[in-house]
């Protein structure tokens, strides 16, 4: 089967062009635009071998209605549902430098270019490759037999490609699963680092316009979550000036950052990794949300520090929220007022945050607004999911004492296992 591309060579052109296809119905959308540089881009579409003079006429009509773009018409073989590259593409530069590294075996080439990164994420200055990315029996074995400044020049191929001139990475690793034991603060132990000096290194995203940073060697980052963060963005009831929000398990802030931006008036945060908190901290900063402050374990809180900042980290276990709350009630007086109304609990651990539970229902029945929310974060199979409202409802009526608790909604926010899903339940509070 044969697969056409326009190939233009500025970024800025791949939209328009983009529109246009889709509107004159040849946008091939079973293939995916394809970057070839740093400003090379093609783009797939449909045309007809049999049809005489389809490519020759479609490339007139391109250049008639776009005159000052340049564009060609190139074609690539499918191969085992992989296109080949084409153009001046990652495969065809990395080929050259096998070429200057003496390397002559077309066998060995050839399997090491089918094993170049297709999928990738840009945390920049970070390049992050997915897990088993050149990381097959062959790479291994090929890399191992190279010099370091050799491995080098092969990695900054790779960074110089997936740079532009606004956005250049320095920094190159390979994704690996979270180890789920003896890990508690949910730490990346696995990463591997193949270029750049990942000590104090920072890296940074932007989702939904709210700035997130973190270290990628010592704190977890999840890209799926971009869908439950933009739902406490437009969809969560009371998160205003007059409510406070606590998140039980805030790491670097993926949640918490969007509570403040919808514009509540304080959040209460417990995060056990220090490296998650200085990332939390900085992006508060970074955000322009208002004053941090950090309250280590065994440290006495100030009441007159919480009132004069917008984001309360604990360093320490959330099961200490209770009488963290406590010890600020009491330093209460006339003139230093402890002013606290809850309105939302976010929950958003992994496997499961059950462990929460139980105090989070208490710090409602003490603390919260006449109407408030639970969001329960859960790892559910599938065949679980009808029940899950309804079950967790339950186990949360018999925790609370002051309060009503229905059941609203299970939002499936991504899956994260076959047959099973990362899910949001949202429970609503009503004060009896």
């Amino acid at each position: 089967m044969t697969a056409y591309y326009v190939r233009v060579d500025n970024g800025r052109h791949v939209k328009p062009l983009k529109t246009l296809l889709e509107k004159e119905g040849v946008f091939n959308h079973k293939l995916k635009i394809t970057k070839l540089g740093p400003s090379n881009y093609a783009i797939p579409v449909l045309l007809d071998d049999n049809k005489t003079g389809e490519v020759e006429s479609f490339k007139r009509f391109l250049i008639k209605v776009f005159p000052d773009i340049k564009v060609c018409i190139e074609k690539s073989e499918e191969v085992n549902g992989h296109e080949k590259t084409i153009g001046t593409s990652l495969a065809v530069a990395m080929r050259g430098l096998f070429t200057s590294l003496g390397v002559g075996d077309e066998v060995l080439v050839s399997q090491l270019l089918v094993d170049l990164p297709r999928r990738y994420s840009i945390y920049p200055p970070l390049l992050l490759l997915p897990v088993n990315t050149l990381d097959s029996e062959v790479w291994n074995k090929f890399l191992a037999n190279l010099s370091l400044p050799q491995r080098n020049q092969i990695f900054r191929l790779i960074l110089e490609f997936y740079s532009t001139n606004t956005n250049a990475l320095t920094h190159l690793a390979i994704n690996k699963p979270i180890p789920e034991s003896d890990n508690v603060i949910r730490s990346p132990t696995q990463l591997t680092t193949l270029y750049g000096d990942f000590n104090n290194f920072w890296c940074h995203v932007v989702q939904n316009g709210i700035y997130q940073t973190w270290m990628p060697t010592y704190t977890m980052f999840s890209r799926g979550n971009i869908k439950e963060k933009a739902r406490i963005l437009t969809s969560y009831e009371d998160i205003d000036h007059n409510h406070d929000v606590v998140d039980m398990y805030a790491g670097i802030g993926y949640f918490t950052l969007s509570y403040l931006k919808r514009g509540a008036r304080r959040l209460y945060c417990w995060e056990i990794n220090p490296y998650s908190v200085e990332g939390l901290s900085r992006g508060v900063t970074k955000n322009n949300f208002g004053n941090v402050y950090i309250v280590k374990k065994n440290e006495k809180v100030d009441l007159k520090q919480v009132n004069g900042a917008r984001c309360v980290i604990f360093v320490e276990s959330n099961e200490y929220c209770l009488e963290r709350f406590r010890e600020l009630k009491l330093q209460a007086t006339s003139s230093v007022r402890f002013d606290l109304s809850i309105s939302h609990v976010n929950l958003g651990l992994l496997p499961t945050s059950k462990p929460s539970w139980p105090y989070s229902c208490q710090l409602l029945d003490l603390y919260g607004a006449e109407t408030t929310w639970i969001h329960v974060h859960e790892n559910i199979g599938i065949l679980d999911l009808d029940n899950f409202l309804q079950n967790a409802s339950a186990k949360l009526q018999g925790l609370s004492e002051e309060k009503r608790v229905e059941p609203i909604w299970l939002e499936k926010v991504k899956t994260f296992a076959p047959d099973v899903y990362h899910v949001v339940g949202d429970f609503k509070l009503v004060s009896l």
